[in-house]
């Protein structure tokens, strides 16, 4: 870590990814910072993650210690939901390290997390709990940041704390989220709920209106299953949340017997509203927000905890130069504008060839069966290679 004098003094709203991806990197470059997260402890939201290798190779110079629980499926097996036809095999553990230089992961965000915690802390970066970040002004004594009822006088704020951040809100209180119109239902399923064959693979199941994807985690003992299906789910009843299986396997009529098996393994699915935010700058002045907080995008090409990483990393690069915050604050949102916005557009481009309606899936099973799993390894170059 270098010498932190003269270096500028971050506060941090957030202790999810984001944010702690932010510190590390921060923390690394000589920055003293400050987290201040609004929870009275660690809440990491969801079940699993995937992390591709854009992002596993920051993990790794970061020294982050994750591997011991994280997963390196094999392949990723592409299948037509309602028939349950494989579609293609796209090689994934040796071809990801081979191709990219770093693996491709699948992890439990609550592994994720305390990995990024452990590491922070090491490097004297510990969240303070139950501090709401609740604003931000220029003072006669510099720049002053308020969390848990305190002023702070920092250098700069930081707005990781996710898609309802309380940042973007007293910053730029028009910025709202906007309904995906999908729901994500997310569950940890038993690792015999596929096949042998298929538990240390990434499975993708397609058909109109949704999807399926299931993969190993937690060492492989276990499975992260997530349905996204389109609409939000009032429009078709409330499920009961107690049990809320007759629900989904209703919405699941017409799907091939093997989804519906895998989806049938477990009671306990949690529904999530998928929302994102409209292209916006990010920040102004002094404050920047990453992560969810500026960017959050559908979960199609599975890298808004990826592109949270990159954030950090890209952050601590640019606050490295010289010039004021302000012009490096400046710098960062026109280093990242064009890649996260990038990516997001390209997430919904991917939900919409997942959800195609009939006849028009015929058309793209086709092109997935004859293209070559290289090939379609090979797409994601523009999202994998890049080194922020």
């Amino acid at each position: 870590m270098t010498n932190s004098a003269q270096k500028e003094k971050i506060a941090i709203a957030g202790a999810g990814i984001a944010g702690l991806s932010a510190a590390i990197a921060l923390r690394l470059a000589g920055h003293p910072v400050d987290i201040f997260e609004a929870e009275p402890k660690l809440q990491p939201f969801g079940a699993g993650i995937q992390i591709g290798p854009n992002a596993t190779r920051i993990l790794e110079s970061w020294n982050v210690a994750l591997l011991g629980t994280a997963c390196e499926p094999e392949n990723i097996e592409i299948h037509n939901a309602r028939t349950g036809s494989l579609l293609n095999t796209v090689p994934l553990r040796e071809a990801a390290r081979a191709r990219y230089g770093a693996p491709y992961v699948t992890v439990l965000r609550k592994d994720l997390q305390n990995a990024l915690l452990s590491r922070a802390r090491d490097l004297g970066a510990v969240p303070k709990y139950s501090s709401p970040v609740t604003g931000a002004e220029m003072t006669k004594d510099g720049f002053q940041v308020t969390a848990g009822g305190r002023p702070y006088t920092l250098d700069a704020l930081i707005g990781a704390d996710g898609i309802g951040s309380a940042v973007r809100k007293f910053a730029w209180g028009k910025k709202q989220p906007v309904s995906a119109n999908a729901v994500a239902w997310r569950a940890i399923l038993p690792i015999t709920a596929v096949p042998e064959a298929a538990r240390k693979n990434i499975g993708v199941w397609m058909a109109t209106g949704g999807h399926f994807v299931h993969y190993p985690v937690s060492g492989g003992s276990s499975l992260n299953g997530v349905l996204v299906l389109d609409d939000d789910y009032r429009n078709d009843g409330e499920p009961d949340r107690n049990d809320p299986l007759p629900y989904l396997l209703h919405r699941l009529e017409g799907w091939a017997p093997q989804v519906r098996e895998t989806v049938s393994s477990t009671k306990a699915w949690l529904p999530w509203q998928l929302r994102g935010l409209e292209k916006w700058d990010g920040g102004h002045g002094r404050v920047q927000c990453i992560g969810d907080a500026w960017h959050a995008m559908r979960p199609y090409l599975a890298s808004g905890g990826v592109m949270a990483i990159e954030d950090g990393a890209a952050l601590a690069s640019v606050l490295s130069g010289k010039g004021s915050i302000e012009a490096k604050l400046a710098r960062f949102r026109e280093k990242r504008a064009a890649r996260v916005w990038q990516v997001a557009e390209r997430s919904a481009l991917i939900g919409r060839i997942y959800h195609v309606a009939q006849p028009f899936d015929v058309v793209r099973d086709l092109a997935i069966k004859k293209s070559s799993p290289a090939k379609l390894l090979e797409r994601n170059d523009w999202l994998y290679n890049t080194r922020v």
